[in-house]
């Protein structure tokens, strides 16, 4: 598959994209098409499947890194597609979490999950990776980094914090209790819409939220019950500590989901991670505004390449 991304406007989310011979422009859809299919993984040691998406790099630069892209709770594997389109000089790899996609629940939290990624990452690629994680995705990308450092070259944090920290065998919370009954009763279109209304800033373009909520739509009770428990369960505290690669953070300024608070105590346990922040992005800045996320992603990396 070839990808060319010629415009990716800031607000106005004006996404022009050659696919072969085809142009598309503001087409939800369209941005689906641009996926490469999704595979599935079997891990001999547990048995787990999970499902994921790969591109390969289309240059011969073998120094540049792989790209690891770990999804939120609204999201799946296709959340990434402005980011499959972009980093054609990058293999790009995303993975669905347990429940999501094609991929099977995971018993242990979010460290058994880790084990599951670093596995899958394993079978794909030699060397290190770029782990980049978004909210959930993000809590992940923390673990992963502290109990397989040898996978990871470097680490992007978006839109996430250090988890729940609630007592083990805590009930499942009052708000993901709720989304396993929305998802019951709603069809897709409408959980898709609600979810994903719930999540930005007000100032995303109507194709990029139809696109998102599509995505949301696919979520399975499942996967909602599985991501529940591993952040409910989750302090990433002790593990920041054991992070040796290099960290940035990125923070949407009008993120409605992850708080001030809960943002500062990731940078405070991270004093040596880097910041960006994302100007009118909620929490969804992968796409609210791709064409600023890619960037931030391209400028860490080029500091982290040099050295």
């Amino acid at each position: 598959m070839c990808y060319t991304v010629l415009d990716l406007s800031t607000h106005e989310s004006r996404y022009l994209f050659k696919f072969g011979h085809k142009s598309y422009m503001n087409k939800h859809q369209q941005l689906i098409d641009f996926l490469p299919p999704s595979s599935n993984f079997r891990n001999d040691a547990s048995g787990t499947i999970t499902s994921y998406r790969i591109n390969q790099s289309q240059t011969k630069n073998t120094e540049r890194p792989a790209l690891v892209f770990l999804h939120g709770f609204n999201g799946s594997s296709k959340s990434w597609a402005c980011q499959f389109a972009h980093f054609t000089n990058h293999t790009v790899i995303a993975i669905d979490a347990p429940g999501f996609g094609e991929s099977q629940s995971v018993e242990g939290g979010m460290v058994a999950i880790a084990d599951e990624v670093a596995a899958l990452i394993a079978s794909l690629v030699t060397g290190k990776v770029v782990i980049i994680g978004h909210s959930m995705g993000g809590m992940l990308a923390q673990v992963l980094g502290a109990t397989h450092p040898d996978r990871c070259q470097a680490i992007i944090l978006s839109c996430t914090h250090k988890g729940r920290a609630q007592p083990v065998g805590s009930p499942l919370g009052a708000a993901v209790q709720e989304r396993i009954q929305q998802r019951e009763v709603m069809d897709d279109a409408s959980y898709g819409a609600l979810r994903v209304g719930k999540m930005l800033s007000g100032k995303i373009d109507p194709q990029m939220m139809a696109f998102l909520a599509a995505i949301a739509g696919e979520i399975r009770v499942e996967g909602i019950r599985c991501g529940g428990f591993a952040m409910q369960y989750l302090d990433t505290s002790p593990f920041l500590e054991k992070i040796t690669a290099p960290v940035a953070i990125f923070t949407g300024a009008d993120d409605v989901v992850v708080k001030p608070d809960a943002a500062a105590a990731l940078k405070a346990g991270l004093p040596q991670a880097r910041h960006w922040l994302l100007a009118d992005v909620g929490h969804a800045p992968y796409c609210e505004d791709a064409a600023s996320f890619n960037a931030s992603i391209e400028a860490f990396l080029d500091k982290v390449l040099a050295g």
